[in-house]
């Protein structure tokens, strides 16, 4: 209740910090004005118009769209930001046969925080949901177990970290190997499974470019550029106060945990992903929760008396959750009001007022996501990063390290316009440089114009 509260609060209260959002309507508009799906990315970019694009976000986008245009875009943030309360409704029913209610409770908190830090209004966060649900199909041992097909289709049509989807059906085989040798997969659903599950990750308009762009996204060397696809660091409070206490969890409880296999398994497959990309975080906290649960459970048995005291401060503990929640809603409030602006949105207008066609450069390239709203400008780059060629990205680093050679590509490219945040390396070196001026400035941001 807690964490649904304070999640209901945030998505509709706080401002996006990088501009998905906006190019994503703009996708789902171009959907529900061409009722089809661009293959390419076009003419609002000059410096890679034609380069193959796999918009995998194209359903979240098309929603995000019909919302935005009809007024609902509130009522839609509330729905995406509702997300988490099932989420963790379904890892509860997953936990239940396997540890009390107390254990559950504590390893819901630290699976809370470990959503935290990546929640948001996005496609990501449907992507979780869709785990969830396959998650609580695939440890059933009964004919439900068979949902996990339609839920992978689903999942692949939402977001592409379905390409997981096998891969934790694929180390449940290994599991069942590891347990009873190769004669055990005659009764194992998981090997019957595997090979519809993988069909599903294809099921959609995308058909196998959506699997080869996970695979490439994967051993693609913009990672290196996105911030969520770095390695979490003791700062990410997400990993260091929900994952790691989630996999302590589990190796406290020892053999009652490790020897889970159909559980243990995943949740090592989806650790190891977490310590390679921070984005992860939340996908091995909803793999791994119930059996951080059980390890809880297994090591301080003398939990399960907590329960009969917990219950005598029930009242209080819902009026000190409404307090936590209202006293969020009214924070946020003010954040949004007095903290600079997240977004140069201002900025970005100001440029397009004139309504004459500029070559914009952002120097961080998500902004310039905000800039696809208005026709007369043109990118260098935006927040569809997957798609642009590396050589693309090459130039685009050398102009935002303002160092040796920053201005080549702008001349190269014709670039016009640069937006950057004031006091930046790439602001004080366009404030020196000749032939370029200052256009438009508010507390954060800064529009250089050449002249």
């Amino acid at each position: 209740m807690l964490w649904s509260g304070l999640f209901l609060v945030l998505g509709p209260l706080r401002s996006p910090g990088d501009g998905d959002l906006f190019w994503q309507r703009w996708l789902g508009d171009l959907v529900v004005q061409t009722h089809r799906l661009p293959s390419a990315l076009g003419a609002e970019t000059f410096t890679a118009q034609g380069a193959p694009w796999v918009p995998q976000e194209w359903l979240f986008s098309t929603l995000l769209a019909l919302a935005w245009n009809a007024h609902l875009f509130f009522l839609f943030s509330l729905a995406v930001s509702a997300l988490p309360a099932i989420i963790l409704a379904t890892i509860y029913w997953r936990s239940r046969g396997g540890a009390s209610p107390e254990a559950i409770g504590i390893a819901l908190l630290l699976c809370g925080i470990a959503l935290l830090e990546s929640f948001g209004v996005r496609a990501q966060v449907l992507g979780w949901a869709m785990l969830a649900a396959f998650m609580l199909f695939v440890e059933r041992r009964d004919r439900w177990y068979y949902l996990t097909i339609p839920a992978a289709v689903l999942w692949a049509n939402v977001h592409a970290s379905v390409a997981i989807a096998p891969v934790i059906v694929l180390s449940r085989v290994v599991a069942t190997i590891a347990d009873g040798g190769m004669r055990a997969l005659g009764s194992s659903r998981d090997a019957v499974a595997l090979p519809a599950v993988l069909l599903a990750s294809v099921c959609t308009p995308l058909g196998w470019k959506l699997p080869l762009l996970a695979v490439t996204l994967s051993t693609s060397p913009i990672r290196s550029h996105i911030q969520e696809w770095q390695p979490p660091g003791w700062g990410d409070a997400s990993f260091v106060f929900g994952a790691v206490p989630l996999a302590l969890a589990i190796l406290l409880g020892g053999r009652t945990t490790l020897n889970a296999k159909l559980q243990s398994f995943p949740a090592l497959v989806l650790f190891v992903a977490a310590l390679f990309a921070f984005r992860n975080t939340a996908l091995f906290a909803i793999v791994a929760t119930p059996l951080a649960a059980m390890g809880l459970d297994a090591r301080f048995p003398r939990l399960r008396s907590i329960g009969p005291k917990a219950r005598e401060l029930e009242p209080v503990a819902l009026a000190a959750i409404a307090l936590a929640v209202g006293l969020s809603a009214l924070a946020l409030t003010r954040l949004q009001r007095d903290e600079p602006a997240r977004l140069p949105i201002a900025a970005i207008a100001s440029l397009a007022a004139d309504k004459s066609g500029h070559r914009l450069l952002c120097e961080n390239f998500t902004w310039c996501s905000v800039a696809l709203d208005y026709p007369v400008l043109r990118v260098f780059i935006d927040g569809r990063c997957d798609a642009y060629p590396l050589a693309v990205w090459q130039e685009y680093l050398t102009v935002i390290r303002g160092r040796d050679a920053w201005a080549g590509p702008l001349k190269a490219y014709r670039v016009d316009s640069v937006i950057a945040e004031r006091g930046s390396t790439l602001a004080i070196a366009l404030e020196n440089a000749p032939r370029w001026e200052s256009a438009y400035r508010d507390a954060q941001y800064v529009v250089f114009r050449h002249d």
